[in-house]
């Protein structure tokens, strides 16, 4: 009996290293996995902050062209390059001015033709405003002054990354 005690304790005792050798590989491999898991979710981060810097240094290098573009001397002559870049400054609201005095002339026309017919003041306006003329409305409200904003707030929603603040403040702005 004592034989057989000892002989199945020798037994246990030869594999009782290898259980503990398979048990501390199998921590090994779950702290590697943690170890590679964290790595990439932090080059995953570097990389997002890159692309944020990216995006920042070319919104400056493209407000800088703009502002470039609009000091441009063509003639040399203060007088003619003033008037030019009051020009250049000035035409996408000229054409915004124009486009609705078109729009509330035509508005203008339909109110006097309805009220000629005989329609009631209280009657027109329901018959002037549609959901076309709320769509070029919203439209040109959103394009004068939504363009910025959801330029800068879509898919920003938290504060800026310390990367880009550091990247704004090392020398793109000073």
């Amino acid at each position: 009996m004592l034989a057989l005690i000892s002989t199945l304790l020798g037994l246990l005792g030869s594999l009782l290293p290898e259980i503990l050798k398979f048990w501390n590989n199998k921590e090994d491999h779950k702290h590697e996995v943690e170890m590679a898991r964290l790595q990439m979710e932090s080059q995953e981060k570097l990389h997002q902050e890159r692309l944020e810097e990216i995006n920042v240094q070319a919104d400056i290098a493209e407000s800088g062209a703009l502002y470039k573009a609009a000091e441009q001397k063509i003639t040399g002559w203060k007088f003619v390059d003033g008037i030019i870049a009051l020009y250049n400054g000035s035409v996408r609201p000229t054409i915004t001015y124009a486009f609705m005095f078109l729009y509330m002339y035509v508005k203008y026309s339909l109110i006097y033709s309805l009220i000629k017919a005989g329609a009631k003041w209280n009657e027109v306006g329901g018959q002037i405003w549609s959901s076309e003329d709320f769509a070029v409305f919203a439209t040109i409200l959103a394009f004068w002054f939504g363009g910025r904003f959801l330029k800068y707030s879509l898919g920003r929603t938290s504060a800026p990354s310390s990367g880009m603040v550091s990247a704004f403040r090392n020398g793109i702005k000073k």
